[in-house]
């Protein structure tokens, strides 16, 4: 397999970002080869190379055999949700495929959250209200807003996994803005973010303690996005 040399700093960014490639395309498999021929391959020092295979290990890509060869590992049977914001950009360039199954992951949990909001927490329904967009509300309050509003509702869903799911999307969602490509769903996640209405009639359904509505009202207004002309 020919890698091609790496220059600027940092060194292993690099290094990682080819080989998981490589790994993703299915074009490095088995065994990776030997830290040498990798280090001689890229022309970098070893050191650089073992802190590339490091985060590869991290992201459970690989299994490190000490004085054995390192395994590359199924992504499909070990990669975990962190590894989203590494694989939704591919040379550069945004995957709509990962996209949308992010935002109908997306879906699920906010959808459930909500419910379960309703269900455990339904006093937080004055605080999602101060956080409904104005018509004139900036970009940059419009996002803000919309983590508060969801952080209070998966918080007030009082389940731990998903708020670390929460985390991971808005790790994508950071990662989708600053990707080629990234632009169009950005406008349409705005679009989402300033239906001031539906962001109401959820915090009611919530205060109401209404679960089957919560989850309903959520699932109708996240779902909206997946229709939008940027995700066809």
């Amino acid at each position: 397999m020919a890698w091609r040399p790496v220059g600027a700093v940092p060194l292993s960014e690099q290094v990682h970002h080819q080989l998981l490639n490589a790994i993703l395309e299915g074009t490095l498999h088995g065994t990776l080869p030997p830290e040498r021929e990798l280090a001689a391959s890229f022309q970098v020092n070893r050191h650089v190379i073992r802190e590339a295979v490091k985060r590869l290990q991290q992201a459970k890509l690989v299994e490190v055999n000490q004085g054995g060869a390192t395994r590359v590992l199924s992504v499909t049977d070990h990669a975990r949700l962190d590894l989203l914001p590494d694989v939704i950009v591919r040379e550069g360039v945004l995957d709509p495929g990962v996209a949308r199954a992010v935002l109908e992951l997306r879906s699920c949990v906010g959808a459930d959250a909500a419910r379960l909001c309703a269900l455990r927490s339904s006093g937080v329904a004055e605080q999602l209200m101060r956080h409904i967009p104005a018509s004139t509300t900036s970009v940059a309050d419009l996002e803000a807003g919309n983590l508060e509003f969801w952080s209070a509702i998966i918080d007030g869903s009082h389940n731990l996994a998903y708020r670390l799911a929460l985390n991971t999307l808005m790790a994508v969602i950071d990662t989708i803005r600053r990707a080629a490509g990234g632009a169009q769903i950005m406008d349409a996640l705005h679009r989402e973010y300033r239906q001031a209405e539906q962001m109401a009639l959820l915090a009611t359904a919530i205060g109401d303690g209404d679960a089957q509505a919560a989850r309903r009202i959520a699932a109708e207004f996240l779902d909206a996005v997946l229709s939008a002309p940027e995700l066809a």
